[in-house]
């Protein structure tokens, strides 16, 4: 039987969160914050990734050409999101430079599954590209019959986009061809 002790152990509750900031960090930033959230006992405070510069990072949807800074805080004692986000204010950045979510939170949690799902290896990473090389019918998307059959597809949905919004397509008529004088004089 487990002592009262060992049982206090096991149930000791963490809380997590993740912080983003996007854009340029400023000096001494994970320090300045591991010192601001001491009074929650701070188990952990790391820097999970930086992103790459996106056009328009996920949550920050009013700024562009930024990377995001990932950093996991988890506090021993109970903390909420709104004084972490104080607590940066404090530090001198704007709110709309970082948010602040819990772990658990379903935004968080949809974010974990969809990039773990759309992970995949680049192409540029392997050392053997000459197997994808005969993999790839280069008539199929470069050439006069790719053009060809591209501008004639084109063409059949354009008729059917036309042909759904109830719009009749207007045909030229056939132009008479003059033959006179299309004959050598030779005789041929």
């Amino acid at each position: 039987m487990k002592s009262f002790r060992q049982y206090l152990a096991e149930s000791q509750k963490v809380y997590s969160f993740k912080v983003k900031v996007a854009g340029d960090l400023p000096g001494k930033f994970q320090e300045g914050l591991k010192n601001r959230l001491d009074r929650c006992k701070v188990l952990t405070l790391e820097k999970i990734t930086t992103t790459p510069i996106q056009k328009l990072p996920l949550d920050f949807p009013g700024m562009e050409n930024k990377e995001v800074h990932v950093f996991e805080v988890i506090c021993e004692y109970p903390i909420t999101s709104p004084e972490i986000i104080q607590d940066i204010k404090g530090m001198g950045l704007d709110e709309a430079c970082f948010r602040v979510r819990g772990s658990s939170e379903p935004s968080e949690e949809e974010q974990v599954i969809a990039t773990s799902e759309t992970k995949s290896e680049a192409l540029l990473s392997e050392t053997d590209l000459d197997k994808n090389t005969g993999k790839i019918k280069h008539k199929d998307y470069f050439g006069d019959d790719f053009n060809k059959s591209f501008l004639k597809d084109l063409e059949k949905s354009s008729k059917a986009r036309k042909k759904d919004q109830g719009q009749t397509e207007y045909k030229l008529p056939k132009a008479k061809i003059d033959k006179a004088g299309t004959k050598s004089p030779m005789g041929s």
